[in-house]
């Protein structure tokens, strides 16, 4: 059997272990505060990336993607 070169739950367990240090100190509003700024670069980068990925894409026309179904 092949070892294997990547444990997805290992890496889980590092990003929460990372995340429990830097919030473990913290009051509750901090946390949130801390937990909405995240979430506000997550969504911002999620975006960027959209935008990348279509830019690469092809356009094209009504009739086109028709045809192709």
């Amino acid at each position: 059997m092949k070892a294997k070169s990547f444990d997805c739950v290992e890496m889980m367990h590092r990003g929460a272990e990372k995340i429990r240090k830097e919030t473990s100190s913290m009051t509750k509003d901090q946390e949130l505060a801390f937990w909405r700024e995240r979430s506000k670069n997550f969504k911002q980068r999620q975006k960027t990336a959209g935008r990348h990925a279509q830019s690469g894409r092809k356009k094209e026309s009504g009739a086109e993607r028709g045809a192709q179904r």
